[in-house]
């Protein structure tokens, strides 16, 4: 099979487009009394948009101006192999999950999220992936309000 640039290419534009919109998305979030802080709400996603911008644009040098054939390869073989339905699913399920933390909170929402990506991807120990998945959202939540001053969606039951 002859390598193919199209899928890597096709990845790292995607890559830093949501690259661009995060960061441009970044600058609406309203800023804390001081403006620019490390424990503002702009600081963590400036420092991840930034971030995926660049290792994207790195990404891209090897698929487009320096062709990387190994890299090529590999992605050709790794198309081959793939179960196509399972990322279909985990994306529906991330745009499933975006929209109802509000109505279910961070926590809660977090919790299905996790324990229906852990089924989805082959796990057989549903009750373990549901404590994760409680702990995972819980602390998260925890971390976000009480270190970041980060309010995240408590949804009805105010968790």
């Amino acid at each position: 099979m002859r390598p193919s640039f199209a899928g890597p290419r096709l990845i790292g534009g995607a890559l830093l487009a949501i690259g661009v919109v995060a960061l441009i998305a970044t600058f609406a979030i309203p800023s804390s009394r001081y403006g620019w802080s490390a424990s503002g709400p702009r600081f963590a996603p400036l420092l991840a948009s930034v971030a995926l911008i660049l290792l994207a644009l790195a990404f891209l040098v090897r698929t487009v101006v320096k062709p990387d054939v190994a890299l090529a390869e590999f992605a050709a073989e790794a198309e081959e192999q793939t179960h196509w339905p399972t990322p279909g699913m985990l994306a529906l399920l991330l745009v499933a999950y975006a929209l109802t933390l509000t109505a279910l909170g961070y926590a809660l929402a977090t919790l299905i999220f996790f324990w229906l990506a852990s089924w989805l991807l082959g796990s057989v120990r549903p009750g373990r992936d549901a404590i994760v998945g409680l702990v995972l959202g819980v602390v998260a939540s925890y971390a976000f309000s009480h270190w970041l001053n980060v309010q995240l969606p408590t949804g009805p039951w105010g968790v």
